[in-house]
């Protein structure tokens, strides 16, 4: 083959890779997410495996005329070996405070009651939680101080908790919460839009425990959200501030749909460790904007998991 030729082709060959590299690099899948906005006002996870059912739900979601979120009611129940509820009730205030820096303030009470083999246990708390954001408006500390009043206590106990958070641009690599007898780390791994794991250690100082749990995330690479605010990852993931990030207040959710989940992790209690068993998710989303969408799960131990977004 001529010089000149070959010379010609193996140049023509590295533009088109040079293009097709910048045109990946460019994409931006936030652009193609959403077809319009899906403000749910009720969001139900519910769980059931071996006659224990599980339902988590947020309901009476009011929103301002900027589409943040002003109030909402967060219940938790479990039914079978024993019966537990716990019920929260939110307000929430935005506000810029004198420094000039936005702040969001929350006040919720919270009524918890467990039943366990004819042994009864209820408290309520009231909890106020001033919230700082950064200059890219997303949650940097959250303090909390909780009034802790047990059912026969007349007096209440108060205690105070922190949580800060890290950022890499848009995206929350890492979250530390810390209160007398506690902290919990958590550590978000991040990979072309895409939050691929999260672990999550508790350490425990007051009963000697250690809780160590990761989470592992497969995303359909073609299919994106079509409707912003019904992102599944702020509800199915723990110990995160739900609502707070399905509004994007700890920075962006992975704009690719959540396929398959993977859970493990291990309990340490003094010398002693026991793991986990591993729990697999798969997910399949349905639905229209008029009415709701669902996320049906095929899970290796529940017989039901579902989390289903209405207006």
């Amino acid at each position: 083959m001529n010089k000149n030729l070959l010379y010609t082709l193996l140049f023509a060959l590295s533009g088109m890779f040079f293009v097709s590299c910048s045109d990946s690099e460019e994409f931006d899948p936030f652009t193609q997410q959403t077809k319009g906005e899906f403000y749910p006002t009720e969001v139900t996870f519910r769980k059931n495996s071996n006659g224990m059912d599980i339902t988590e739900s947020w309901t009476n979601i009011i929103r301002d005329k900027q589409d943040k979120v002003i109030s909402y009611d967060y219940t938790r129940e479990v039914e079978g070996e024993f019966i537990e509820k716990e019920v929260r009730s939110y307000t929430i205030d935005y506000y810029t405070n004198h420094e000039g820096k936005d702040v969001i303030r929350t006040n919720y009470d919270v009524n918890y009651y467990k039943s366990q083999n004819g042994i009864e246990e209820k408290y309520t708390q009231k909890v106020q939680e001033s919230i700082n954001l950064n200059k890219k408006g997303y949650i940097e500390v959250i303090s909390a101080t909780i009034d802790h009043l047990n059912d026969n206590a007349t007096t209440p106990r108060t205690s105070t908790s922190r949580r800060t958070f890290t950022y890499n641009g848009d995206f929350c690599t890492g979250s530390i919460y810390m209160d007398d007898n506690t902290q919990v780390t958590y550590k978000y791994n991040w990979s072309a839009y895409q939050l691929k794991n999260i672990t999550i250690l508790r350490e425990n100082y007051k009963n000697n425990t250690v809780d160590y749990n990761t989470y592992k995330y497969t995303f359909d690479r073609k299919e994106f959200y079509r409707y912003s605010g019904t992102e599944i990852l702020p509800f199915v993931q723990s110990g995160i501030p739900q609502i707070f990030a399905s509004m994007g207040y700890l920075g962006k959710c992975t704009p690719y749909i959540l396929t398959d989940e993977i859970q493990s992790g291990y309990t340490k209690f003094g010398n002693v460790t026991s793991e986990n068993t591993e729990i697999r998710n798969s997910y399949h989303l349905d639905g229209d904007a008029n009415t709701k969408f669902t996320y049906s799960g095929i899970s290796n131990i529940y017989n039901t998991y579902s989390v289903t977004f209405s207006k």
